[in-house]
């Protein structure tokens, strides 16, 4: 009930993390003038910093399993460049053990050790050497699964085999197109879906390819005048490095769900992004060669990206604020008879509100009452706080959104309700005999109201 603490924790895990951007950017950086190098890994850190779609990991206590997860990854990556540098064995058995500890935060840290071996060729490293630095990160990968399955029972994560070993390419390919779009910018406005639903009958659409067609060759037209052949080769090998390394640390979550739209799953994209605030800082360190308009044109992108992640956490304090409601609604609710909840506020706009643990959240409220059965029959999906949701009673109680974007889930047929019919923005119940003490209770306008 008192969560300054985690999230003061978060924000200075957060901030370690930019921090580690900025010194990994200078240690891949080996080949450019220090002054540029300097520009370049101070311009990542603040991008990673300030990102867009950080707001998920770092607001949401539970998302720092992604921010330590990334600080020990980070931390190894590091440890291994000065072994590189130095040659010493205790370099090398730190880094071994910093992904260790990366593993046992998060298990997509698991890409690290791909990552070190695609860095390790890329700078032109022994392959001998690296097969051997790779059967060494590879068996503390081995210890770990028999570890993590002896002590959780399974190999595969959380989210069930359907989900992670979903390998259909068109979902891998809608994955891979997110991912790309959500690491570099924030949550698209929702009026865009209506054109992105079925691009190819958009003009908006084919719009937006030539903006992006157009740029994309004004770059190489500019590279192609300030850079000769031998510069550009190694900028492509850097370039080709960052976004292999981007690739490499989305695969351990590349089956997951995210939205173009909504905050929801972008978490999964805190380690990938470090590689993507590199090569946004490197391609613009190369194409603006003005300091002053490199300050302007940075200044400006790292604004439009504060602006953004100071609306999503507004998103977030109000989703936390209706939870606290709800909380206490229902606690009330319950010390008094047992009860059923029509619909549960499952987030607000992609903001978890009660996606889980409304009953664990009312035992902590009142851990000494003796709380009755809580049974909830929907989970909603709501655009705003105060929606409100209309109760029709006759013959069958009708349950029905006022707003239509909002969505009813995982709609169940409890002991005293049976669902009748269900859609996406209704559904009806038949009222069984029930206990004459049960009660019934509704979330409408931002509150939990009873069933009269």
């Amino acid at each position: 009930m008192r969560p300054f603490g985690y999230h003061l924790t978060n924000v200075i895990v957060h901030g370690l993390n930019a921090f580690l951007v900025f010194r990994l950017a200078a240690g891949l950086l080996e080949n450019i003038e220090s002054r540029k190098r300097r520009v370049v890994s101070i311009t990542a850190g603040a991008l990673f910093l300030l990102h867009p779609s950080h707001s998920e990991a770092v607001v949401w206590i539970s998302g720092r399993a992604d921010l330590l997860a990334t600080l020990f990854v980070l931390l190894s990556l590091l440890t291994y460049l000065v072994y590189e540098e130095r040659r010493r064995g205790l370099f090398l058995g730190a880094s071994l053990a910093l992904f260790a500890i990366a593993l046992l935060a998060k298990e997509s840290a698991i890409c690290a050790q791909f990552l070190i071996v695609l860095i390790g060729l890329c700078r032109r490293a022994k392959l001998a050497r690296m097969v051997r630095v790779f059967a060494m990160f590879a068996a503390v990968t081995i210890l770990f699964i028999v570890i993590r399955a002896r002590f959780i029972g399974s190999v595969i994560g959380g989210y069930g085999n359907a989900q992670h070993l979903n390998f259909a390419p068109g979902w891998l390919r809608d994955r891979l197109l997110e991912a790309v779009v959500r690491s570099i910018l924030p949550p698209l406005p929702s009026a865009w879906l209506t054109f992105l639903f079925k691009p190819l009958q958009s003009p908006v659409f084919y719009l937006l390819i030539l903006l992006i067609a157009a740029a994309t060759t004004m770059a190489i037209v500019m590279r192609r005048r300030f850079y000769q052949v031998a510069e550009r080769k190694n900028q492509n090998r850097f370039i080709f490095m960052l976004a292999a390394l981007f690739l490499m640390s989305l695969l351990p979550v590349l089956n997951l769900r995210l939205s173009l739209y909504q905050t929801q799953g972008e978490r999964f994209l805190y380690l990938p992004t470090v590689f993507v605030c590199l090569l946004i800082a490197y391609v613009a360190a190369l194409l603006i060669r003005r300091t002053t308009v490199s300050l302007i044109v940075m200044t400006a992108l790292l604004g439009s990206y504060s602006w953004s992640v100071y609306r999503t956490n507004l998103l977030w304090r109000e989703a936390a604020k209706l939870s606290a409601t709800v909380s206490y609604d229902v606690a009330d609710a319950a010390s008094r008879a047992p009860l059923v909840v029509l619909n549960a506020p499952d987030n607000l706009r992609g903001v978890p509100v009660f996606h889980n643990g409304l009953a664990e959240a009312i035992n902590w409220i009142r851990p000494n009452d003796s709380v009755q059965p809580i049974q909830i029959v929907a989970f909603q999906d709501l655009q705003s706080a105060t929606d409100e949701t209309l109760i029709n009673r006759h013959d069958l109680i009708a349950v029905r959104a006022v707003n239509p974007a909002d969505r009813f889930s995982r709609v169940t047929t409890k002991d005293c309700l049976e669902v009748i019919r269900a859609a996406p923005d209704a559904f009806d119940l038949y009222q069984r005999p029930c206990a004459p003490t049960a009660e019934i209770v509704f979330f409408s306008g931002g509150t939990m109201k009873e069933l009269k």
